[in-house]
């Protein structure tokens, strides 16, 4: 029983029927700094009612009883924890110790806390790094439609002086102006009005600025996609379209690099977080142009999809100078980076294998030093299971 209470890495004790603690393992002892006292002096004097159990009844119907107390730690301050204790029974139906775990509830919710800080640290870094390349995006179509909207109000201008000239060659007159006349000033005015050139150009410069407007508004439009805010609960979505989504927001991390192929097969929808989702996408494809940043020629990235079996299965590859073997595993890790101080936190990487774990899922990675790196995501279809890479 020691054995077995020695490897559970919470803080966990063995009582005796009466609660006087006969063992205690490693981190219950640096928690607390107690051994061998009643387990109830390390209570709250408020919450010893709520962990006082029935030893009487305990082995009629062996299960174990749950709580939450405040328990005293070695600076003799409290913590609340959540705690199981669990009979253990002997042969003839006698109780004979109690096995006691504690949870430290507010250490758990500080280290949610501080996971989901760093996921929303990354994702504000991302946003930051995405919005200027987002609006130097924007401004190549926005001013080819300024540009082509001042030439329209000038070309507006000419036609209607045209249309001026027009109206007074046709209007009636008292004078002695006869056709021969005002078929000239018509003429002249065509001319300084050149409307062969304007009969061409306001059709071009109209169609190019509804291009330019569309485009601005596919920006925009994938942007609000890419910053889609996931609800507590997952739900069906198109990853597919996510990728696709990514890459258009991205596209200014990677068009001085690389060209992007996309190679994406049928997938059905895939309960997920697609919030999360659409972060470790885009961690993967700026490291990824990152990585061929230093490459002699221009790069290639090519993201393909596909199903395989009941798992959706992504990957990112590129022909870049590879990830040496001996630390392609420490590339998980929080905070390792091979990036040059200022250019990496070394957050992106690890952050993606939480969001993998946290959808049930896997990313492994695949690299050959000088010809390049793949990572492959592996995602349950229809929600959170075990599936390995």
């Amino acid at each position: 029983m020691a054995a077995l209470a020695a490897a559970v890495p919470h803080g966990t004790w063995v009582t005796s029927v009466t609660g006087d603690i006969v063992y205690t393992n490693a981190p219950a002892l640096q928690y607390t700094g107690r051994q061998g006292s009643p387990w109830e002096s390390m209570v709250h004097p408020d919450d010893i009612e709520t962990v006082r159990c029935d030893s009487a009844a305990a082995c009629l119907e062996p299960a174990a009883y749950l709580a939450e107390c405040r328990i005293e730690r070695t600076d003799r301050s409290y913590r609340r924890h959540s705690v199981s204790f669990t009979p253990v029974c002997a042969d003839d139906g006698r109780l004979e110790h109690w096995i006691v775990i504690a949870t430290d509830i507010e250490k758990d919710a500080e280290a949610r806390r501080a996971e989901v800080e760093a996921s929303h640290a990354l994702k504000l870094e991302s946003l930051g790094r995405l919005s200027a390349g987002l609006a130097h995006e924007i401004n190549t179509p926005i001013q080819f439609v300024g540009d082509n909207t001042r030439f329209l109000a000038e070309a507006y201008r000419d036609m209607l002086d045209l249309l001026l000239v027009y109206r007074a060659c046709m209007a009636p007159t008292t004078g002695e102006v006869n056709w021969d006349e005002r078929i000239r000033r018509a003429q002249e005015a065509e001319l300084k009005a050149d409307i062969e050139y304007l009969a061409i150009e306001i059709p071009n410069a109209v169609s190019q600025s509804l291009e330019g407007t569309e485009r601005v508004a596919s920006l925009v439009r994938s942007m609000k996609s890419f910053s889609y805010k996931d609800s507590t609960e997952p739900a069906y979505a198109d990853l597919n379209e996510a990728i696709r989504t990514t890459v258009t927001v991205a596209r200014n991390e990677v068009k001085y690099v690389a060209d992007v192929a996309l190679h994406l097969g049928e997938l059905p929808d895939v309960r997920c977080h697609l919030g999360d989702l659409n972060q470790v996408f885009l961690n993967l494809l700026v490291n990824a142009a990152d990585a061929l940043t230093d490459k002699d020629e221009r790069g290639e990235i090519r993201i393909s999809s596909e199903t395989d079996g009941p798992a959706a299965v992504i990957r990112f590859s590129d022909n870049g100078p590879g990830i040496p073997e001996d630390i392609q595993q420490s590339i998980f890790e929080p905070f390792f980076t091979t990036k040059e101080i200022g250019k990496g936190t070394g957050q992106g990487l690890a952050l993606a294998r939480a969001v993998m774990e946290k959808h049930g899922g896997s990313i492994g990675v695949r690299s050959v030093i000088g010809e390049g790196t793949e990572f492959i995501l592996r995602l349950p279809i229809d929600g959170k299971q075990n599936v390995s890479v």
